[in-house]
């Protein structure tokens, strides 16, 4: 639709509520299809008014208009009492919350309402754990038959849980390791599960030296820690990730039983199918708390608002 952006430059002081409204839908409904025209064009489908009923003259525009606002209270003030006329003399109303919808009902809004939630940037509001799904592990001696870790049933579980999908990531930190040996141990790995190309997980290695900072920034982004050890002493690692908030899984054994959180997901040692399927519930557990934190967004709100416009004055 073509589309007469009527905000009053709200979208240029995004500080207020309707700044960020009128940015999001300004930034938003043109990668949807729209046209915005922020100056009058008699051409326009129709006007669509980011701002207080205060702001809006409908009776000055030769154009069907629809009020994108919203109000705090359950009664109009006295200085706000012009708003419900305002109201229906537009052809539609959109507002953020069934609650506003309601509200506007009983002060005598009898224009047509839809309820359009406002939404975030998820660029710039998002968890600090990484977007994709990261578990983080340590394995000293990596490639080496020496190793304390497991991490050959780390290797097979972590492609057995994610073959075939690109928004996952292992990544192995590691000392005195040997690459020669744990690059082939991949490729039988994958070669086992009949996996090549772009369908075996990513996996990265990291083996510089990383000071606190730099390992704490490790803890914070992943999704998971994984301490899959035969022996341990007591597993520094894994106390480290916990003081950063990481969900901990780690395998049955003394000491790690001693001290982990009572929340660590446990599995036996050499028991891959039960770690490949600790892997994947917390692959599930991160998509729900994406879900959760970007359940409404600008492209949300934009959506909506765009299927409202079309339903009404398409």
């Amino acid at each position: 639709m073509q589309i007469f952006f009527h905000d009053g430059e709200r979208r240029l002081r995004a500080e207020s509520g309707y700044g960020q409204l009128a940015a999001g839908l300004a930034a938003e409904l043109p990668l949807l299809g729209h046209r915005l025209d922020f100056a009058f064009d008699p051409a326009a489908d129709v006007c669509l008014h980011i701002c207080p009923p205060s702001s809006i003259r409908p009776e000055r525009l030769p154009l069907r208009q629809a009020a994108f606002t919203m109000h705090e209270l359950e009664h109009l003030p006295e200085a706000k009492q012009g708003w419900v006329g305002v109201l229906n003399s537009v052809d539609l109303v959109l507002t953020p919350t069934a609650w506003n919808r309601d509200v506007w009902r009983r002060l005598g809004v009898r224009t047509p309402i839809e309820v359009v939630p406002l939404g975030i940037d998820p660029h710039v509001y998002r968890p600090a754990r990484t977007k994709h799904f990261t578990v983080l592990t340590v394995h000293e001696n990596l490639g080496s038959d020496s190793s304390r870790e497991n991490w050959r049933d780390t290797l097979r579980a972590y492609y057995a849980a994610f073959g075939g999908r690109s928004d996952v990531e292992l990544i192995i930190k590691t000392w005195r390791w040997k690459p020669g040996d744990w690059e082939a141990a991949k490729d039988e790995a994958a070669a086992e599960l009949d996996l090549a190309g772009e369908a075996v997980p990513a996996i990265s290695v990291v083996d510089d030296e990383l000071g606190a900072d730099e390992m704490r920034d490790l803890y914070q982004r992943c999704w998971l820690f994984l301490k899959n050890a035969n022996r341990e002493g007591w597993g520094l690692p894994a106390s480290e990730a916990a003081a950063c908030g990481a969900p901990l899984a780690a395998s049955r054994i003394e000491p790690l039983l001693s001290h982990l959180p009572e929340d660590t997901q446990w599995f036996e040692p050499g028991d891959r199918d039960a770690l490949a399927g600790i892997l994947v519930s917390a692959c599930e557990a991160q998509q729900r708390a994406m879900q959760r934190a970007h359940r409404h967004t600008w492209r949300g709100t934009a959506e909506l608002t765009g299927r409202a416009l079309v339903r009404h004055f398409g």
